[in-house]
């Protein structure tokens, strides 16, 4: 960078004195025209006064004698004096090229004085002077200019090059921190901008890598646990070891769920397996309540669907995966005797299906962190009922990705209200039935369709 910085700085100094030197050369000849056109102008005007001397003098009777002494203090003027188409007198040859010719007339003639142009003289050692001093000013100046301007470049530059080299190393702290207005200030703010994101996501990362590992070990954990006591026979009662089973089981579905759900959360980061087909939203509340009524009978909440057609262009996956995870937080959160309700319904341009229950709510401070993943509003009852922590997080991210929105409403000890709206399909959407790339894929390589989330099993 320095030495990009001081080849810059030369080829800027080189520049400034080209165009110092082009504009000292320009200034030269155009001094030199003006001064030529006034030198001009002068010498003939005072040419035409000597002529009219010289002709008054001739007309008075002056002779050969008389005009020898007039030329003689003229030495780059030629006197002629010409009567009766005869020149009776003329002056001798002069060297150099004639630069004008004035003329006056006399009886019978005329008298033309030629003026020659002498040899231009060097210039004077104060006007070498002069021109020395300008361009040593020109360089000087350039010199410093180019030099602070290349300072003014490389101080944020160098900022910058730190500031990434310590992103570059891991170290997503890093910031320019330039206030400054212009496009260094525009650089510097985007980049810290950014920076601020990689820190963001990276501390993301890590809380999702320690809590992916906190999640799979707890029921690895119980699994190795029971398995190697079931092995050695330190459970040799057989109603221990058919719970000790049961277990087992519980958090091998446990451990699966969360692996699908990891996996779905994964395509969904990649926005793959997205389709385009109708899907009545009614009809997908009414299949929701069917695979989820025997979990919400076993944990004694009355679980209903209810609601209008509504008809929209949509992933039909992705959707039942958005409901499926909204109806099993729903459960999860509705104490023995509850309620659960879905409905689809249509609003203005939107058709809306949303699940509302009577359960514990969601604090106002947790509302804004519900769809984190791993996010848990009471750790220990969620961990108690097999929830994976990824549900909403998955619902949040698919949303976008079909064009929905999600809307949440709640309250402490009234409820909660989970919504999700998408653009009603029109009559023609509707007919055209478009089929969405993963559609093509599946059918070319004979892919499986993505499976929807798992309802929750009750832990024994």
């Amino acid at each position: 960078m320095n030495v990009r910085l001081t080849s810059l700085r030369t080829w800027l100094l080189v520049a400034m004195l080209v165009a110092a030197a082009a504009s000292l050369i320009a200034a030269r000849f155009a001094i030199e025209r003006i001064r030529h056109a006034g030198e001009v102008r002068w010498d003939r005007a005072q040419d035409q006064q000597i002529v009219e001397t010289i002709a008054q003098r001739v007309d008075e009777g002056a002779g050969g004698s008389e005009l020898d002494a007039i030329q003689a203090v003229l030495p780059y003027h030629r006197i002629v004096v010409v009567r009766a188409g005869t020149r009776m007198y003329e002056g001798p040859q002069v060297e150099g090229e004639v630069e004008l010719s004035v003329s006056h007339p006399i009886s019978d003639g005329r008298v033309v004085l030629v003026d020659y142009q002498g040899s231009e003289p060097a210039f004077s050692s104060e006007v070498s002077l002069v021109v020395a001093a300008s361009v040593l000013i020109v360089i000087l100046v350039a010199f410093a200019a180019a030099t602070l301007l290349t300072r003014i470049v490389k101080a944020p530059l160098d900022r910058a090059a730190v500031a990434a080299d310590r992103v570059a190393g891991g170290d997503f702290t890093a910031r320019i921190d330039e206030s400054a207005p212009g496009e260094f200030g525009r650089l510097a703010r985007a980049f810290d901008s950014m920076a601020s994101r990689l820190e963001s996501a990276e501390r993301d990362r890590q809380r999702f890598l320690e809590d992916i590992v906190h999640e799979l070990a707890t029921p690895a954990n119980a699994i190795s646990g029971l398995t190697g006591a079931l092995l050695d026979r330190t459970i040799d009662d057989d109603d221990e070891r058919e719970e000790a089973g049961r277990i087992v089981e519980a958090e091998r579905a446990r451990l699966e769920a969360l692996l699908d759900d990891l996996r779905r959360l994964t395509q969904l980061d990649r926005a793959e397996h997205i389709t385009h087909e109708r899907v009545d939203l009614l009809e997908v509340a009414r299949t929701c309540h069917l695979r989820f009524v025997h979990a919400a009978r076993g944990a004694d909440v009355e679980l209903t669907y209810s609601g209008r057609p509504a008809v929209v262009m949509t992933d039909r996956s992705l959707v039942e995966t958005i409901l499926d995870n909204f109806v099993s937080n729903a459960l999860r959160y509705t104490p023995r005797g509850g309620r659960v309700e879905i409905e689809s319904t249509i609003g203005g341009n939107d058709a809306v299906i949303r699940v509302r229950d009577n359960g514990i709510g969601i604090a106002a401070d947790h509302l804004g962190r519900i769809f984190d993943r791993f996010y848990r509003v009471d750790e220990a009852r969620d961990r108690a009922s097999g929830g994976s922590g990824l549900g909403l997080a998955i619902a949040s991210r698919a949303a976008p990705v079909i064009g929905a929105r999600i809307d949440v409403r709640s309250e402490p000890g009234a409820g909660s209200v989970f919504s999700l709206s998408l653009p009603v399909a029109t009559t023609s959407a509707a007919q055209e039935r478009p089929r969405g790339s993963w559609e093509r894929d599946r059918q070319e390589h004979s892919l499986p369709k993505p499976r929807a989330s798992r309802p929750p099993r009750p832990t024994p």
